[in-house]
């Protein structure tokens, strides 16, 4: 099946309200019909793809690096070790 123009505007208007796994599907679909388009179609489908990558890295939570120092909003403040086991 050869990718058109409305297809696309279709996947694109779906894709906003889209969970991650779908947008992943819409991604893959994109890319795979990106050879047999046309000059215009395969512009609109590479635009849609940046689209597309931005909204399914958006729904999703990125992994921290354990190792790097936490950084806290207020790192002055302290709770000292008896407080600490109090609460315990």
């Amino acid at each position: 099946m050869t990718m058109n123009v409305e297809a696309l505007q279709t996947i694109e208007l779906d894709a906003t309200r889209a969970p991650a796994q779908m947008v992943d599907h819409y991604i893959q679909l994109v890319r795979n019909s990106l050879a047999d388009c046309t000059a215009d179609t395969a512009e609109y489908a590479a635009a849609l793809l940046l689209k597309l990558e931005h909204l399914a890295s958006s729904q999703r939570v990125h992994a921290i690096d354990s190792s790097q120092t936490q950084t806290y909003l207020a790192p002055w403040l302290a709770l000292p070790a008896q407080s600490l086991l109090d609460a315990a």
